[in-house]
């Protein structure tokens, strides 16, 4: 089974991060001189990914330029742009012949240290069309501390998901990193449809929502306070992706 694709979401505006997002994306906030982005390419290159489409809305011409000036070597990236006010799971459908039959499905503004081999070999254990990675979250170390909102059960499937955090026998954080085929993906859907309210939970729904369960820590660029840590972090260079 072939996992040799990578699918950002690069599109929202980052509100929590302004004024710095009000002259570019998320993705391209600065850490250590370098956009954020280029660690998890570099990451996601060194895990086995080859190609990359990034999925663009709000100042997509940042991403486009800067990758058109400093590529990465071993990746071929892409790009589909839509409208700033489109949800993920319209950027996914107009990029739909762009995608390839199973793809990695990230967000721009997590970094986690991928597995590529052992996250292909659980999807073909648990024989599902979607699978996601959920932290264990054991020290509080999630974004919202102890606050989880996921429940995955012995078999290894998506029990549960609960954005409010309340619902009792919660046991992880979904953090994306999502591994895909396209088939469930229709091409024709109309609107503008979120892909976790309405992909995502459908096939959860279904009893067919797959997870990942890992004890390795994951960062995430969501507020100021969120990307200094992530650039401490850099500097220690003990993560893969790192840029000397």
């Amino acid at each position: 089974m072939s996992f040799e694709q990578a699918v950002i979401f690069a599109g929202g505006r980052g509100e929590r991060l302004r004024p710095l997002t009000d002259m570019i994306p998320k993705p391209m906030a600065p850490v250590n001189g370098r956009p954020f982005v280029d660690y998890l390419l570099r990451m996601l290159r060194d895990a086995g990914i080859r190609r990359v489409v990034f999925l663009l809305g709000y100042k997509a011409e940042s991403v486009i330029d800067h990758y058109r000036k400093q590529s990465i070597p071993g990746l071929e990236i892409d790009y589909s742009i839509g409208k700033e006010e489109d949800q993920t799971g319209r950027r996914l459908i107009n990029a739909y012949e762009k995608l390839e039959d199973k793809f990695l499905l990230l967000y721009g503004d997590n970094y986690w240290p991928a597995p590529l081999e052992k996250m292909k070999k659980n999807f073909e254990h648990l024989q599902v069309p979607l699978m996601t990675t959920v932290f264990s979250n054991k020290k509080g170390t999630g974004e919202y501390g102890f606050g989880n909102n996921v429940m995955v059960d012995p078999s290894g499937r998506v029990k549960a998901y609960d954005k409010s955090r309340r619902l009792s026998g919660l046991n992880g954080v979904d953090i994306g990193f999502f591994l895909i085929d396209k088939n469930i993906i229709d091409p024709n859907e109309n609107g503008n449809i979120s892909f976790e309210e309405v992909i995502l939970a459908k096939i959860a729904s279904e009893g067919k929502l797959g997870a990942f369960l890992t004890d390795e820590q994951y960062y995430y660029i969501t507020s100021f306070d969120n990307l200094q840590r992530f650039e401490q972090i850099i500097r220690q260079k003990v993560i893969p992706g790192r840029i000397e």
